[in-house]
């Protein structure tokens, strides 16, 4: 399988302030790494890393990175595509390119902020089994099988934050053609919300072509895939050395995981 993770280097800040100004911290690069190799242990996996840069990765930072992945990608933060100077789907873009390195046969997404956890390789399983009667599994969620109960929406978005499919589910030139014409998305697929995303592109594709996007019930019991509400530095590094039942209670002593996949620390 092939665990792709997108991160950045923007300024560090402890909160997610609002869509697109989630939370960045430096740890991510290098604890968050280890905390998906962890989740996936066992299994057969390449670690695929994409960093947009902005600030420099430290040199010390970039050493330890290089002995837990398999593939590296530090591309300077440019929004510039052909003859447009500021692309607005340059991190789309980015996601793209990140997914078009998998060879693995199962595609496992993350963003940079996003950490999991797990008891047993069952819930691991679990989604790969489900990859058979769904195009994409994404993140846990209270509304299973969707993300959120909202009917201003006609088709069911695969969430970036996560999502697990098979690699030859994946049309990398359609996606492509939807992304740099608007027009042909819209007529092609037709939706009622047309949000310009990768995650969009995604759903909308699987809507009128493929088998549709499951999100899973959230099951504490078993696994928690969640994004930092707000981060207290060299957190990730002693969760990560922790049991899960100890996990699991530090996420519920937070006052668990609320809307959509978020978790706040209380302390923070």
């Amino acid at each position: 399988m092939s665990i792709i993770i997108n991160a950045d280097t923007r300024p560090e800040r402890n909160q997610n302030k609002e869509m697109f100004n989630g939370v960045v911290d430096r740890d991510f690069l290098t604890d968050g790494i280890r905390n998906k190799i962890k989740f996936f242990e066992g299994f057969d996996k390449e670690i695929i890393l994409f960093i947009d840069e902005h600030e420099n990765v430290p040199r010390e930072t970039l050493d330890e990175i290089r002995e837990i992945v398999n593939v590296l990608v530090i591309r300077k933060h440019n929004k510039r595509f052909g003859d447009m100077v500021d692309f607005a789907a340059f991190n789309d873009y980015n996601y793209l390119q990140a997914l078009f390195m998998a060879r693995g046969e199962y595609v496992f997404h993350f963003d940079g902020d996003v950490a999991a956890f797990t008891s047993s390789p069952e819930p691991i399983n679990e989604m790969i089994k489900m990859l058979d009667i769904y195009d994409y599994v994404s993140y846990p969620s209270y509304w299973s099988p969707l993300p959120v109960v909202d009917n201003s929406f006609d088709h069911v978005w695969c969430s970036t934050r996560f999502f697990a499919c098979k690699r030859e589910t994946l049309d990398y030139s359609e996606i492509l053609k939807c992304m740099l014409d608007y027009d042909y998305w819209c007529a092609t697929y037709p939706v009622n919300r047309k949000c310009a995303w990768l995650e969009h592109w995604l759903g909308s594709i699987s809507k009128y072509k493929g088998k549709g996007v499951f999100y899973p019930k959230i099951d504490e019991e078993k696994y928690l895939i969640f994004v930092w509400e707000t981060y207290e530095k060299w957190t990730l590094r002693r969760l990560n050395l922790l049991p899960y039942e100890d996990v699991k209670q530090f996420v519920l002593n937070n006052g668990g995981i609320f809307y959509p996949c978020n978790l706040k620390i209380n302390n923070t």
